[in-house]
């Protein structure tokens, strides 16, 4: 109930905050709010399959009971009304607790989201009807196609299986087929772990397209892993306990209950299990997307636009003139001078970064760069000899060579004079912004820039922006101006096979050129882009994390409610073992040392798989920022261990009340 109750707020408040007038006035209607309707829909769907799944438990603690009543002369169909009431009342609790968390919280969750997007406003709705009945009518939909099913389960029943219990299927193990599916599940997943960290599969997964290969290559991959996460709970740790009650070392460090209960609640239980994995894995991979995206999305907006304006000298005059003219004032920060110069790389794999061409490279001094840092924080720390140089490049991971090797090479300047300078470093971040740039910037030496010719030089100006608003109209057209015609530099590049004979053209001025290999920017402001890009991305964020968070704290809960409805069933077990002379402690010492070993297994597996597959994704993609992950990924535990505590308690309750003078057996 708690459960639903979360997911229903979380419902309410995405709905509120969609159809939000003062929202979409802020965010000026932009599109991606409809990331929050199909956040409403993932909630519907996953609501779905918790309370079929959990009504599934319900149904078979209660399948005694309901022989009885069949046996007391109540028909299939009153017993199936019967157990939808009970369950639509408690469902229905659980609506009301939601929608009054959602009208309480649903500010809190509009300033969250504002608050992502980057947006500076208060929120002060917390209800609204379209929200209501949508969300009414949503869940009830619902708890109306669960009670059916619920219904349809009821009517297949069989008396026998009902009084005397569900013969199990476990009850013949075949020695040889077990051992053989449990060698199947172990190479499964030695195979999927050996696909994720050794195949040349990924490169190609930014631009992924359902009929690649590579996207093929990761179906395998991932369903090799589940059916393998699934044999191994299925065949090879019940093969495995099998094999260990045979030892004497083993029997003699515990106690062969303990082996034996294991191995059966393994065999008995493997889909609970599997689909526990797949959620906590889920959950690992949603939240590091999440945190993946925020990093990588706040780090390429720092990059692209760090400082409010950039222009070109040449431009200065006019584009200060219209902030002026609009109310605006400026505040200049810095500049530098940049160098244009043909180069080539000369070391491991030289040819493939490169891309068997060589490179027309944009140059800037040290102290210019060091001027530039103090005003981007994003920019790494450097300190240059004069034989090293620091590599700039935001596009050098698709290259998919690693950092290392890039660091192995040298360059070569087409200037004579001028030794070969040692990559020492390697950075995305552009100084002052990487529209300003036309591919690939190097910084060197004050004394090696001074050497390079200043044929094709121009100087950069920073400037700070106020009384303006990011989104306003003066902003807006000259951001808009930065990528039309004359405000755009051209590079025509013509390649050769030696330095000397490399040449280029420069335009400046002058309307595109469609044959121009190189453009950029020859002033740009931080405006309209900018912000929808940030909103955007906070957007996404937040629908990515909810979901993930969501995910986590729903399955948590059915798991518990998996594990106290087991201990109802297994009651009488317990109380033969009491009746045969096991004390209460060491009942309670088996059931906390069986719980951490058959519950937590499945929480601390996922957990393993969900870290795995996204550090693999961030090594083979650099920009993926993962310490973030690893914060959220604490959370998800610390839910699962709440939850792990919370039924321990439970469970230690229900075998402590059983007494043997009270209790008969059946």
């Amino acid at each position: 109930m708690v459960a639903i109750s979360l997911l229903v707020m979380a419902a309410y408040a995405s709905l509120t905050a969609y159809t939000d007038e003062h929202l979409r006035t802020l965010v000026n209607s932009n599109p991606m709010l409809v990331m929050l309707l199909v956040l409403f829909v993932a909630i519907l769907v996953f609501s779905l399959l918790i309370i079929f799944y959990a009504n599934r438990f319900l149904l078979q603690q209660q399948h005694q009971e309901i022989g009885v009543e069949i046996l007391s002369g109540l028909s299939r169909g009153q017993i199936a009304r019967l157990f939808s009431y009970e369950n639509v009342l408690g469902e229905g609790l659980a609506l009301v607790a939601g929608l009054v968390l959602g009208m309480l919280f649903s500010k809190l969750y509009g300033m969250l989201l504002l608050r992502l997007m980057n947006v500076s406003a208060q929120i002060d709705r917390w209800f609204s009807f379209e929200a209501l009945w949508m969300t009414v009518v949503g869940f009830l939909v619902i708890f109306i196609v669960i009670a059916l099913i619920d219904s349809f389960r009821i009517s297949r029943l069989k008396l026998a299986q009902l009084v005397y219990g569900r013969v199990s299927r476990t009850t013949s193990p075949h020695p040889r087929r077990d051992f053989a599916l449990a060698c199947v599940g172990l190479a499964l997943l030695i195979a999927s772990y050996v696909g994720l960290f050794k195949l040349d599969w990924f490169p190609t997964i930014e631009n992924m397209r359902f009929d690649q290969a590579s996207s093929f290559a990761l179906y395998f991959i991932s369903f090799a892993l589940f059916v393998g996460v699934w044999l191994c709970y299925r065949n090879a740790l019940p093969v495995f306990l099998s094999w260990l009650r045979r030892q004497h070392w083993a029997f003699t460090r515990r106690h062969l209950l303990d082996f034996a209960v294991a191995g059966k609640k393994f065999r008995q239980h493997y889909q609970s299990l599997s689909l526990t994995t797949l959620f906590v894995t889920a959950s690992i991979v949603m939240l590091g997307s999440a945190a993946a995206m925020f990093a990588f999305g706040n780090r390429s907006l720092q990059e692209e636009v760090p400082i409010d304006l950039v222009t070109d000298r040449q431009h200065q005059a006019q584009v200060l003139k219209k902030i002026a003219d609009a109310g605006g004032r400026s505040k200049r920060l810095t500049y530098f001078s940049i160098k244009i110069a043909p180069a080539q790389l000369t070391g491991p794999r030289h040819e493939q970064i490169m891309a068997g061409h060589t490179l027309p490279l944009e140059i800037i001094s040290l102290t210019d760069y060091q001027k530039a840092s103090r005003h981007q924080n994003d920019l790494l720390p450097l300190n240059l000899k004069r034989t090293q140089s620091m590599y700039i490049s935001r596009d050098f991971y698709l290259q998919h060579v690693p950092e290392r090797v890039l660091l192995q090479n040298k360059v070569k300047l087409a200037q004579s004079g001028i030794p070969d300078l040692q990559i020492k470093a390697f950075s995305r971040s552009y100084p002052l912004g990487g529209y300003l740039f036309f591919n690939n910037l190097l910084v060197v030496n004050d004394s090696v820039f001074d050497q390079l010719s200043s044929k094709n030089s121009r100087e950069l100006l920073a400037y700070q922006v106020k009384r303006l608003q990011p989104a306003g109209q003066t902003l807006t057209e000259l951001d808009e101006a930065s990528f039309k015609d004359r405000a755009m530099r051209q590079l025509i590049y013509h390649d050769a096979k030696h330095l000397k004979d490399v040449q280029m053209t420069l335009l400046r001025d002058e309307p595109q050129d469609d044959q121009a290999d190189y453009l950029s920017n020859n002033y740009y402001v931080r405006g309209p882009v900018h912000a929808l890009i940030e909103r955007s991305l906070g957007l996404a964020v937040f629908v990515v994390g909810t979901l993930g968070i969501l995910t986590t704290f729903a399955w948590a809960s059915i798991f518990s409610l998996r594990q106290l409805a087991e201990a109802q069933n297994d009651r009488f077990e317990y109380l033969t073992m009491k009746k045969i002379g096991i004390s209460q402690s060491a009942l309670t010492r088996f059931v906390v040392n069986y719980h951490r070993f058959v519950y937590l297994l499945p929480v601390l597996f996922g957990t393993i798989n969900g870290l795995l597959i996204m550090q693999v994704v961030g090594g083979n993609l650099d920009h993926l920022q993962l310490r973030l992950l690893y914060l959220l990924t604490g959370i998800i535990l610390i839910i699962y261990e709440g939850f792990h505590h919370f039924t321990i308690r439970r469970y230690r309750r229900i075998i402590e009340q059983l007494k043997p003078s009270t209790q008969r057996l059946k």
